[in-house]
């Protein structure tokens, strides 16, 4: 009857381990997914943050305004000013945010939320620039950006200003 006691009471013990285990298992997972979603908040600041840089501001400035045709890309790509980079510069910077998005880095609906209708107004300016690096070079550039702005514009005609 002893043995029997004991045995039950070692199941007990056990089986209150599991249920101990099993909590610090869930609290675990828990604070791992919190810990993620503060990385991911971080980060979409900072690339926020950089993304309001004078410079990156200058960089969208030029897209908007002095690419609206492929002789005006050209143009500005042959004279070497520093419009031209500052404009590939941009294009970079959202590159990356693309990037971010495509690889879950950032949340998606988080960036279209706040850079949604800026990507949605570069769209068409930025295709023209692209077409003109692409012209000159082996490789297409800044497909993360030519992706995303594909689906800004998309989004942009369903959340209106």
């Amino acid at each position: 009857m002893a043995a029997l006691i004991v045995s039950i009471a070692s199941a007990l013990g056990a089986l209150g381990s599991l249920i101990v285990a099993q909590k610090a298992f869930g609290f675990s997972e828990k604070a791992r997914e919190e810990t993620l979603n503060l990385n991911k908040r971080d980060l979409f600041l900072t690339l926020h943050e950089k993304l309001c840089t004078a410079d990156q501001l200058w960089g969208r400035r030029v897209i908007r305004e002095k690419i609206n045709s492929p002789q005006e890309a050209e143009q500005l790509r042959a004279s070497g000013h520093p419009d031209g980079q500052a404009a590939a510069g941009a294009l970079a910077m959202l590159d990356m945010l693309s990037l971010y998005v495509d690889k879950g880095f950032v949340e998606k609906d988080l960036v279209l939320e706040e850079w949604g209708h800026v990507l949605a107004d570069l769209d068409g300016n930025a295709t023209i620039f692209i077409g003109n690096r692409a012209a000159n070079r082996d490789r297409k550039p800044w497909v993360h950006f030519q992706d995303f702005s594909a689906d800004a514009v998309k989004w942009a005609r369903v959340n209106p200003r």
